[in-house]
């Protein structure tokens, strides 16, 4: 019986340790996120070169779609991990913003 309990602690906390992760880092994650939400004038929203240019950025970081969407449901399984990824995504397009304003 003392082994039972052994094994049952071990299984738990082997369990607790694998805590789930997203196929994309949260450091590409947020560039790849700023790029999608940083969609130039000249590509539509609403065309088929929205469609073109996501598939880009993901091949520039050498993501699929597939690997993008598991990462957003990573995401969305705890709404607080978003919150604070926002809060990145922010920090970074200001950050690429105030570089590119040093630049000119």
């Amino acid at each position: 019986m003392k082994n039972f309990y052994h094994i049952l602690l071990l299984a738990l906390i082997l369990f607790s340790a694998c805590e789930e992760k997203p196929p994309i880092s949260e450091d590409k994650f947020i560039r790849i996120y700023a790029e999608l939400v940083s969609v130039p004038d000249s590509v539509s929203v609403d065309s088929l070169m929205f469609a073109d240019y996501k598939q880009k950025v993901f091949s520039n970081y050498g993501f699929s779609e597939k690997d993008y969407e598991q990462t957003v449901k990573f995401y969305n399984q705890t709404p607080e991990k978003w919150e604070e990824l926002f809060k990145k995504v922010i920090k970074y397009i200001e950050s690429v913003n105030d570089s590119s304003k040093s630049e000119i």
